[in-house]
C-alpha cells in the first residue's frame, strides 16, 4: 500500500543544514509518507548522513548519483518518476520547516484544487530569520499573500506568476503527483540555471488550482551558493533568457496576452546590451513569438533614446 506523500529530498553539499532538514521532515505530525533521498554526487561528507536513513521504515530509496548531475531539475524528475504518493512534497535539502507543514497543507486540499504553498521566511546559514516573504510580493497590487487565497490557475499565471516567480521556494509546496507529467522537464527546463523551478510551476498550475496559506510554515536558507544571485551581466543575461524561454512558452501553449510583461522584459535586455549589439545574432535570442527582429530592433532604439 502506497503513502499518500512521496517526500523527495535532493541533496547536493548540504550537510551543515541537512540533520535539520531530516529531523523536520521525519518529525511532521502527519505520518503516511514515504521518502526518497537523492544525492548528486556530494563531496562534502553529505553521505555520512544519509546513510543513517537507508534502512528507515520510511526511506524507499536513497539513490547516490556518481557523477553529478549538473542540473537540481533532472533530481526532481527522478525523485517524481520514483514517487508512488498522491502527493509530492521536494522539500530541499538545506531548508526546513515546522513539523506541523504537512498536517496543515493536506488537510486543505480539495478536488479542484492541486497545489498549495505556505508562506516562507528567509534564515541565514545559522538559521536566523532574515525577512518575511511577504515583502518578496510588496511590489504586486493587490498583495494576496498577506491573506489565504484560491486562485484559478490559468489567472494565477497570468496574474501574478508570470510577472515574477511568486513560488519562490519548492520546500513551501506540496502537489497532487498526477498532475506532474514527464514533458514538464524539457531539455529547455533541465539547461536552466536559475529559472527551473519557475518553468515548473507555470506548467503545473496551468491545469489546476493553486491554494495559498498564509501561515509561515516554511523556512528558505539564504546563503552564499544560491544560484539565484545574479550581480554580473553574463549571468543577469542568462537570467533574462530563462525568463524568455518560459514567456515564449505560456505565449504558444496558453495563448496569453503578455505583452506588458514581455516588455518589461525587453527593457531589462535593452539596459543590458549597446547598440552595436544590434549586429550579432546572440541579441535577438530574447526575441518573444509576438515580435520580429524589426520590431525588438524599433523597441531597443526607442529604449536608447529615453
Amino acid at each position: 500500500m502506497s503513502s499518500k506523500i512521496s517526500i523527495i529530498v535532493p541533496n547536493y553539499n548540504h550537510k551543515p543544514y541537512l540533520q535539520q532538514r531530516l529531523d523536520t521532515v521525519f518529525g511532521q505530525t502527519f505520518q503516511d509518507f514515504e521518502v526518497i533521498l537523492l544525492d548528486d554526487a556530494s563531496t562534502d561528507g553529505s553521505l555520512d548522513i544519509l546513510n543513517l536513513y537507508k534502512d528507515h521504515p520510511k526511506v524507499s530509496h536513497l539513490i547516490v548519483n556518481k557523477v553529478n548531475s549538473g542540473s537540481p531539475f533532472k533530481q526532481w524528475k527522478k525523485g517524481i518518476e520514483l514517487a508512488k504518493g498522491e502527493y509530492i512534497w521536494i522539500a530541499e535539502s538545506d531548508d526546513f520547516c515546522e513539523l506541523v507543514f504537512l498536517e496543515s497543507v493536506i488537510q486543505s486540499f480539495t478536488k479542484e484544487v492541486g497545489l498549495i504553498y505556505c508562506q516562507t521566511k528567509d534564515v541565514d546559514e545559522k538559521g536566523n530569520v532574515l525577512l518575511d516573504r511577504v515583502m518578496y510580493t510588496s511590489n504586486l497590487q493587490p498583495n494576496y499573500w498577506q491573506s489565504d487565497f484560491e486562485m484559478d490557475g490559468d489567472v494565477f499565471i497570468q496574474k501574478v506568476l508570470l510577472i515574477k516567480n511568486v513560488i519562490p521556494n519548492a520546500s513551501a509546496v506540496v502537489f497532487k503527483n498526477s498532475l506532474a507529467k514527464p514533458s514538464f522537464f524539457s531539455e529547455s527546463l533541465l539547461q536552466m540555471k536559475m529559472c527551473g523551478d519557475w518553468f515548473f510551476w507555470v506548467q503545473l498550475t496551468h491545469s489546476t488550482k493553486v491554494k495559498f496559506i498564509n501561515n509561515h510554515l516554511n523556512y528558505f536558507r539564504d546563503h552564499r551558493s544560491i544560484t539565484r544571485i545574479h550581480k554580473d551581466t553574463k549571468t543577469k543575461k542568462r537570467r533574462l533568457l530563462e525568463e524568455a524561454e518560459i514567456r515564449r512558452f505560456a505565449e504558444q501553449h496558453y495563448g496569453l496576452d503578455l505583452n506588458e510583461m514581455n516588455g518589461i522584459l525587453y527593457n531589462k535586455w535593452f539596459k543590458l546590451h549597446n547598440k552595436l549589439d544590434i549586429f550579432s545574432s546572440l541579441f535577438y535570442r530574447i526575441k518573444l513569438p509576438s515580435s520580429s527582429n524589426f520590431s525588438l530592433i524599433l523597441k531597443f532604439i526607442k529604449f536608447k533614446l529615453k
